[in-house]
């Protein structure tokens, strides 16, 4: 039998996988067990911190001035929204430019394992309005705004009861919420930009052209925003990571950054190795577990191994769960989310999709397969097709041994696909 995930630390008393962090303040409230797809509503309902309750914690929120930009730099913050592009930067670059400045807290995270933002903003909603607040008032934003995945009930309903606690508290401009469709793109970055425009939520083109007088637009990861909230406060950086996790359920927690792959793992109750981990989400990467095993859960020394954690999505695979059949369900599922704006998407993700799948049924060549990723790497409107191509790479290197037996029409026999959340197998 398939080794599953268990959360022998999570239910009742929420207590946290890993050592509590050393430095700075917890950003969750407690880990948390969720079912296998859907929003981020945990299994067992959890309260929500009050304003009151946030205001204890923490104190009042302090004015957001040009100067936290300072501060910002000084804490090393890094968006958490998957490009780990430092927050400093995005600023400098909202600051340029005449035209109405929106800022914008993504909530929406349509990468169907994803939860931790959900999860944030059910625990903690006004850790993430002040940071969003804070960001607006100290780059004089006419705009604040938090856009919402269309079906993530949960994350609205908290949302409105923390504004309406607010209501009389808060100055600088009134929270909008939004919702964006439900669909897999709608919370990358410019498609949320044309969409609290009045746009189509689509990502836009690689390279555009930017009038000085043009609307701009800040999108911010609410993860991101709830650590801009603490560094304005003076608290030091947090040395915790907020991690979405697929097992048997899913679960969200917070663990230090120090913390291995397999104590993150045996934590969470895996009792047998892992052949592979899936990192990022359905458009990340595959690693194999000898690789990751001894790894810390760190940016930094992730990509100093060509590796990457992305949003924060951590999927292992099971031993007897064949990794090729599991790569054909993903391309075919990301084929199926195309923004259809591009002959890439339209034409190359299907044909690529059929290629992984005809590799999967032993009449496929593994040249093909590359040749088809090759076609699609870099030619899309958007970033969209790379999550594909980035996969199906990372699965012929970490599975090569896998791929060369399917290509020889010898298939690994694995009995077991692993079910995705989303992904009809």
């Amino acid at each position: 039998m398939s080794p599953t995930l268990t959360f022998p630390t999570l239910p009742d008393g929420g207590r946290s996988v890993g050592a509590p962090a050393r430095t700075g303040e917890r950003l969750l409230l407690a880990d948390v067990e969720l079912p296998r797809g859907g929003p981020a509503d945990p299994v067992r309902p959890r309260a929500s911190e009050t304003l009151a309750e946030h205001v204890t914690r923490l104190g009042p929120r302090p004015a957001g001035t040009p100067d936290l930009i300072d501060v910002v730099e000084r804490a090393g913050l890094v968006g958490h929204g998957g490009a780990h592009v430092p927050a400093a930067i995005k600023w400098r670059a909202a600051a340029t430019g005449r035209g109405p400045l929106t800022v914008v807290a993504d909530a929406a995270e349509s990468e169907p394992v994803a939860a931790k933002d959900g999860t944030l903003l059910r625990q903690r909603p006004h850790l993430v309005l002040d940071g969003l607040l804070l960001t607006a008032q100290a780059l004089g934003a006419d705009r604040a705004v938090v856009w919402v995945h269309g079906d993530d009930d949960g994350g609205r309903r908290s949302l409105r009861t923390a504004l309406a606690e607010r209501r009389w508290a808060d100055a600088g401009p009134q929270v909008e919420i939004i919702d964006g469709p439900v669909h897999y793109l709608a919370g990358e970055a410019s498609a949320i930009t044309r969409g609290v425009h009045g746009g189509v939520a689509l990502p836009t083109v690689r390279r555009r052209t930017r009038d000085p007088r043009a609307p701009r637009t800040l999108v911010h990861n609410v993860e991101t925003l709830a650590r801009v909230a603490l560094a304005a406060r003076g608290h030091a950086p947090t040395s915790t990571r907020l991690l979405s996790v697929l097992g048997g359920r899913r679960a969200v927690v917070e663990v230090e950054r120090a913390t291995t792959f397999t104590e993150l793992l045996t934590g969470l109750g895996w009792s047998t190795r892992p052949q592979a981990v899936l990192l990022g989400g359905y458009g990340g990467l595959w690693a194999p577990w000898h690789r990751l095993a001894d790894l810390p859960i760190d940016e930094a020394a992730l990509r100093a191994e060509g590796l990457t954690l992305g949003a924060g999505v951590v999927i292992p695979l099971a031993a007897d769960v064949c990794g090729l059949g599991a790569t054909a369900d993903l391309v075919r599922y990301l084929a199926s989310m195309s923004a259809r704006q591009c002959g890439p998407c339209v034409f190359g993700l299907p044909a690529l999709a059929d290629s992984v799948n005809a590799l999967v049924d032993g009449r496929g060549a593994v040249e093909h397969l590359l040749d088809d990723a090759a076609l699609v790497e870099g030619r899309g409107a958007c970033h969209h097709p790379d999550g594909a191509t980035r996969l199906v790479a990372s699965a012929v290197a970490t599975f090569e041994a896998d791929v060369i037996a399917h290509a020889d029409g010898q298939p690994c026999g694995a009995p077991t696909r692993l079910a995705f959340p989303g992904v009809d197998g």
